[in-house]
């Protein structure tokens, strides 16, 4: 005769590697997924294209700083860059720094060297919640001598 603990039998339960379970997104997996959706979608413009340098994709991670409107104490950040030109960079970040806004900008270049560029902010949109898509067009550029 079988006994009542022989007779019900538990499957095994095998804990799940850490590796394998599902991770919770972060605000860096949000942006990039941002930056993806903003490249795919083109300027986001109906009109003719008023730009009158190239873009190029360009993702570093860049610092901002600036004194916010009405502000005593500056405020500095890193940014995920969406692109560049000659004459601007765009980003997306957190942060809702508004048109007309001036920024210093420092962007790191392939040859591992940090270029200091002053602009203003000259557009901002939604990029999805609570992320902003900003861009910035240099007033400012220091200049390299070689």
């Amino acid at each position: 005769m079988m006994s009542v603990a022989t007779a019900v039998r538990k499957p095994l339960v095998r804990p799940i590697p850490p590796s394998t379970l599902p991770s919770r997104p972060t605000v860096a997996d949000a942006i990039e997924t941002t930056l993806e959706w903003l490249d795919r979608q083109g300027c986001g413009s109906a009109g003719p294209e008023r730009r009158t340098t190239r873009r190029s994709r360009y993702r570093v991670m860049a610092r901002i700083s600036y004194l916010p409107a009405g502000g005593e104490r500056g405020t500095m950040f890193e940014v995920k860059t969406r692109n560049l030109s000659r004459t601007g960079v765009s980003f997306i970040h957190r942060t809702l720094i508004y048109p007309g806004q001036s920024v210093d900008v420092d962007l790191p270049l392939p040859d591992r060297s940090v270029r200091n560029l002053r602009g203003r902010v000259v557009r901002v949109r939604a990029a999805g919640p609570g992320l902003y898509e900003i861009g910035v067009e240099f007033t400012e550029m220091e200049v390299a001598i070689s």
